[in-house]
């Protein structure tokens, strides 16, 4: 038997635990209701996904990790199992552990040098890759595993991801299918059909004051065919990660000019406030950010002279993502900053919440090619926790896509409207969660008591929430 300290009663490493086991846990109604909600929602192939539209007599391969919430699996497979599948869990052994402050670079950079392996973060981390050709080859219907990045198409089953594996955050899945559709078609539409040629001022109270552009040719599948560079600038927005500045390839260059600031990413540890400057799309320096911007620093100078294909100069971090959470219920789970806690993954979800992305584009060209010189690539974050996102069209009009935090959406007539004919609105659209940032959500000084420790702070918070 292995355990894990957050997740017991587990089988053992790499075997496949019967549906009498995972039973043995208690599902409470809430779980239950969320899965019995996710398991009919519509199969889109993605790890922010929609639902897996179960049906009577299909079989599931539903991929496990020591560091995933037991409660999860067993309220899945019962929904499922009551759908008329047949469900397979294969679980993996995964040590839990703190996050440190280079697993950022462990998860989402390759080639770097100084950056150790853990087996541990990989393992967590990773897609088991064979067990998609084992999907394939045993005629499952679906496949379930991955909580972020690009899922392939597979040859006959379905392949989706879990995007909120943690019984804090899995009661989001839960949440009416129509009005999460609502909400996401809502935010992007003004992006899509205003934006073209429109100018962009972003802001957080952590020091974010970014400026930028949105340059027509984007919106034209010529742009992206030219290059052979995946295409995620839409006209149907981007489930739960809406695309608010376009994707690679940049020529010309949009203009970006600014800060970006803050002290979380998607992998590490919290990390000591951190400054990027930005001139004309890419880092021109990086202040602060304690061990995670150290090697941050490093790797932009050694890859200061490269040419990736896809950027317009040289250099390794250009500005690529600004991607906008959509989903009001998605929270902060306990001990987020561990591996059981799955890292910032699941807030960078949360309705209003933006991650900013620096580097090269997840499946894109510019990766293969760096892949294949053997020269670092991937990309690396921070998080704005209360953006402020307005919009200004080629007209004039100002267009408030985030406030402070606040979706606009989510007060949209058409949003409120649809959620009042699923439930009590006030309720369905109330975001769930707050990030706790002192002196401004939470009692302190931000940066007294914050900025130069944020991992040390949030354990007090943890600890003792009303500060007592």
């Amino acid at each position: 038997m292995t355990t894990s300290s957050q997740n017991p009663n587990r089988t053992d490493a790499g075997s496949v635990a019967t549906q009498a086991e995972t039973e043995q846990i208690v599902v409470t109604p809430t779980l239950l209701d969320a899965a019995r909600t996710i398991v009919v929602g519509p199969s889109l192939n993605r790890t922010k996904t929609a639902g897996y539209d179960i049906k009577d007599g299909e079989r599931v391969l539903l991929v496990e990790k020591a560091t995933d919430d037991p409660a999860v699996t067993a309220a899945l497979v019962q929904a499922m199992s009551e759908r008329g599948a047949s469900i397979d869990v294969f679980h993996v052994d995964v040590p839990d552990r703190p996050l440190e402050y280079l697993d950022e670079f462990r998860g989402m950079m390759h080639n770097v040098a100084g950056v150790e392996r853990d087996p541990a973060f990989d393992a967590w981390q990773g897609r088991l890759r064979w067990l998609e050709d084992v999907a394939v080859k045993q005629g499952y219907s679906l496949l379930l595993q991955g909580e972020g990045g690009p899922l392939p198409v597979l040859d006959g089953p379905r392949y989706e991801g879990i995007p909120w594996y943690h019984r804090a955050t899995f009661p989001a899945a839960g949440f009416p299918w129509p009005l999460w559709d609502r909400i996401n078609e809502t935010a992007w539409k003004p992006i899509w059909t205003k934006g073209k040629g429109a100018t962009v001022h972003l802001t957080d109270p952590e020091g974010t004051d970014l400026r930028f552009e949105l340059k027509p040719e984007h919106w034209q599948a010529s742009h992206y065919e030219r290059t052979n560079s995946r295409r995620r600038f839409v006209e149907k927005y981007y489930l739960g990660h809406l695309y608010g500045y376009p994707t690679p390839p940049y020529d010309p260059m949009p203009v970006v000019n600014g800060v970006v600031a803050g002290t979380l990413n998607h992998y590490g540890k919290p990390f000591p406030h951190c400054r990027l400057h930005v001139e004309d799309g890419r880092i021109t320096s990086i202040e602060g950010g304690g061990e995670y911007g150290e090697k941050w620093r490093e790797v932009a100078h050694a890859t200061r002279n490269i040419q990736y294909p896809e950027h317009p100069g040289p250099g390794l971090f250009w500005l690529w993502e600004v991607g906008i959470g959509t989903h009001p219920k998605m929270v902060r789970p306990p001990y987020a900053f561990s591996l059981g806690g799955h890292a910032a993954m699941f807030e960078r979800l949360s309705s209003g919440y933006i991650h900013m992305g620096f580097g090269t584009a997840n499946g894109n060209p510019s990766e293969s090619w760096a892949e294949e010189q053997g020269l670092p690539w991937g990309h690396l974050h921070i998080h704005l926790q209360l953006p402020t996102y307005v919009l200004t069209a080629t007209d004039g009009e100002e267009i408030t896509i985030i406030d402070q935090g606040r979706l606009a959406a989510l007060d949209d007539p058409s949003v409120v409207d649809l959620a009042a004919e699923l439930g009590d609105p006030a309720q369905l659209l109330k975001k769930a969660w707050t990030p706790p940032i002192p002196g401004v959500t939470a009692p302190g000084d931000y940066w007294k008591d914050y900025a130069p420790d944020p991992a040390a702070w949030l354990d007090r918070y943890a600890a003792n929430p009303r500060g007592e």
